[in-house]
């Protein structure tokens, strides 16, 4: 109910005819003021049956919850996410980067040669990366500290003209991981929107500059952000080819050599003109 943990609220109950003892009552209310703190705790939560605790160099919280990869496999159940990761770690023919536990204690791995997961939303599941989450993809990144609003970037709820939608992602920063990884020639550096209803990836043509809340456009589940750049990002050093390696150098005869070649090449035309000279009869031109 919309008016749950708010700070103000009143309700009343109106019955349409009080005569009638069968008639049916409406409720009416009332609310305003910001959300309140949730005070109940659920105890599947809290417990740790979704976490994997203990584990040196491990988020305890799924990378994409809601999601599974595919090419999943199903190895059986398990009653919590530490003993799914342990019963995977121990299984040869499992890959050791991605897990996924679900709800109802499934516990399943993928493929040793899996590296990019291809999400698919699915109610329950809970998926982990185990690789390092990169701070930024191709120099840019999105600052996923700043609070979503329907007011100003980053937008919750909100899209940018000429959106292109991609791929899918599990969550905004495996969104822009995805873009910059395909390399997608008709996609800019500026904006990007996450679709947090149904695990879509987008991004925006390079002459859309700009994305001013007059500009948007209201779709629910929409996360739109500006892309930043990553000032300690260095760019790519060119490759240079290695100079291919040329004839070698003439030398340019001295005078002294100069002369003795002159000397060579007029007695080596002496001699052919005297045999001429006697083949023809004693004349050296005929």
């Amino acid at each position: 109910m919309p008016w749950f943990h708010r700070s103000q609220f009143g309700w009343s109950w109106w019955d349409g005819d009080v005569a009638n003892a069968n008639s049916n009552a409406g409720l009416r209310t009332k609310w305003a003021g910001p959300s309140g703190t949730v005070k109940y705790e659920n105890p599947d939560i809290t417990n740790g049956v979704f976490t994997i605790n203990d584990v040196e160099d491990v988020d305890p919280d799924p990378r994409f919850p809601g999601y599974e990869c595919d090419a999943i496999r199903w190895l059986g159940g398990e009653d919590s996410a530490t003993e799914c990761y342990a019963r995977v770690m121990e299984d040869e023919t499992c890959g050791k980067r991605f897990l996924t536990y679900n709800a109802n204690g499934g516990c399943a791995c993928y493929p040793p040669a899996m590296a990019v997961c291809d999400t698919k939303m699915v109610a329950g599941r809970r998926t982990w990366d185990f690789e390092p989450v990169g701070s930024s993809f191709d120099g840019l990144f999105i600052d996923t500290s700043k609070p979503l609003s329907g007011r100003s970037l980053p937008y919750s709820g909100r899209v940018c003209p000429q959106i292109i939608w991609k791929t899918g992602a599990g969550d905004a920063v495996h969104c822009l991981q995805k873009i910059a990884e395909g390399d997608y020639g008709d996609c800019g550096r500026n904006f990007m929107t996450f679709n947090a209803n149904g695990g879509g990836c987008a991004c925006y043509p390079p002459d859309q500059v700009t994305c001013e809340r007059s500009e948007t456009t209201g779709q629910s589940g929409r996360q739109t952000f500006a892309l930043e750049v990553d000032p300690s990002y260095t760019l790519p050093t060119p490759a240079t080819t290695a100079p291919t390696a040329g004839a070698a150098p003439t030398n340019s005869p001295t005078p002294r050599n100069a002369a003795k070649a002159s000397k060579r090449t007029k007695a080596s035309k002496g001699s052919k003109r005297t045999k001429a000279t006697a083949r023809n009869g004693g004349n050296p031109f005929e």
